[in-house]
């Protein structure tokens, strides 16, 4: 689904480059979950942000389908981006005035779908996420773990291919924490694939893979044995 050959990312600041993607090359596959682990500073944010063609790359090659991301025009990355890949945010970055549904609904908007057609996919995410008892309340009215699912509805409402999770557990207690990273586990064993970035090392037993950057290199590249209970992890 993703390349990436020798890329690398820069940014000037005071008159001192930082290096935040050294030269690095990977291959995520369809349906993988990659988490994404390292230090303050190392490279994960811009990671996220590259594969989410919010940030250009200086040099290198950056595939996703059949697209070559670095010489497409900022246009086609703004449409492949719309189409392609959902966000969820630490934040959950709901808007305050619209109710659970109608932020769900938001993305369907600019994807022009029909307003029945809107509705069958509003309610079939919401239960999804198991929210659809709180479908009118307005964000404020909801728990973080909510606020999450809904965050994590939004994401899903138009299927994209690749789901980018950004701390998707950082604002929350331990047990929304797991609620939110089963959920996860859960759309993953469905089909999607999801890069996560995370500060959290219990949480990459979730994925399939893990990856840990450090000064905007790759230094662990592993792939996860599958399981059915993430309790037997803990207690084993």
């Amino acid at each position: 689904m993703i390349t990436f050959n020798n890329i690398s990312r820069s940014f000037i600041g005071d008159e001192v480059e930082t290096v935040a993607i050294d030269k690095m090359s990977l291959t995520i596959k369809k349906g993988e979950f990659l988490s994404v682990l390292g230090p303050s500073g190392c490279g994960k944010s811009t990671l996220l942000n590259v594969l989410g063609m919010l940030d250009s790359i200086d040099q290198g090659e950056f595939k996703f389908q059949t697209h070559q991301v670095e010489t497409s025009s900022e246009k086609q990355r703004a449409q492949l981006r719309k189409n392609n890949i959902g966000f969820i945010f630490q934040s959950f970055n709901l808007i305050d005035e619209l109710t659970v549904e109608q932020n769900i609904e938001l993305p369907l908007y600019y994807h022009k779908v029909a307003k029945d057609e809107r509705k069958r996919l509003v309610d079939q995410v919401l239960q999804r996420v198991d929210i659809t008892h709180r479908r009118k309340h307005l964000p404020a009215k909801l728990s973080g773990g909510q606020q999450q699912r809904v965050a994590i509805a939004r994401a899903i409402v138009t299927k994209p291919a690749l789901i980018l999770a950004d701390e998707p557990t950082g604002n929350l207690d331990s047990k929304n924490s797991v609620q939110v990273m089963e959920l996860l586990q859960q759309l993953n064993k469905a089909g999607s694939t999801i890069v996560m970035v995370t500060h959290a090392p219990e949480h990459v037993h979730y994925g399939t893979r893990v990856l840990e950057l450090l000064d905007g290199k790759i230094v662990k590249d592993e792939h996860i044995a599958s399981f059915t209970d993430i309790s037997e992890v803990a207690c084993g």
